[in-house]
């Protein structure tokens, strides 16, 4: 399982591609279980955007300030997508940090990028460009050894992927996640 490099450029079926252009983790779980419990083509379109209109994430927030934990972040770049993320699970705003793969210019190469809800940093990697999908390990390395650390936090976090699915249960194993206290 840790040996695994899935292909991040596959197509998927319409749900697989819309949960992953949802940037909200709140968002994501609400139409996962209506599709799941009504069919897809009950979910409204707006439900599906990449990015929701102010006025549904500040109605996110109401309900739970954390409902709206991801939906801050940067949209995806033309023909990117979010390999993992890392949400902090016990803070007010659940904030999201997402690491993004993109094809190169040549068609062979994978760029990589981590950013964050806040734009509060710019992320920079040991090394953002790779010829081969990383592993689930290579991944929560990429998060570890990241400038500033990506996992790094006085809260709780969970780390998730749709293509690495044990992706958080990995980061326990091998203690990826670290603690820093104010």
């Amino acid at each position: 399982m840790n040996e695994v490099r899935p292909d991040y450029f596959k197509p998927t079926t319409p749900v697989e591609t819309a949960l992953r252009r949802i940037k909200g983790n709140m968002r994501r779980a609400m139409v996962l279980a209506a599709t799941e419990e009504d069919g897809f083509d009950t979910i409204p379109g707006r439900w599906l955007t990449h990015d929701l209109s102010d006025v549904l994430k500040n109605q996110l927030g109401l309900q739970q300030p954390n409902y709206r934990g991801g939906e801050d972040l940067p949209d995806l770049l033309e023909g990117e997508v979010e390999i993992a993320r890392v949400s902090l699970v016990d803070s007010v705003h659940g904030e999201v940090t997402s690491l993004r793969a993109r094809k190169g210019d040549d068609d062979e190469s994978i760029l990589l990028r981590i950013v964050d809800e806040y734009g509060d940093f710019e992320y920079t990697l040991e090394k953002d460009s790779f010829s081969a999908p990383r592993t689930a390990v290579e991944v929560l390395e990429i998060f570890k050894n990241s400038e500033p650390c990506a996992c790094l936090s006085a809260c709780e976090q969970r780390f998730s992927s749709d293509f690495y699915p044990d992706l958080d249960e990995l980061a326990d194993e091998l203690h990826i996640k670290q603690f820093w206290e104010e």
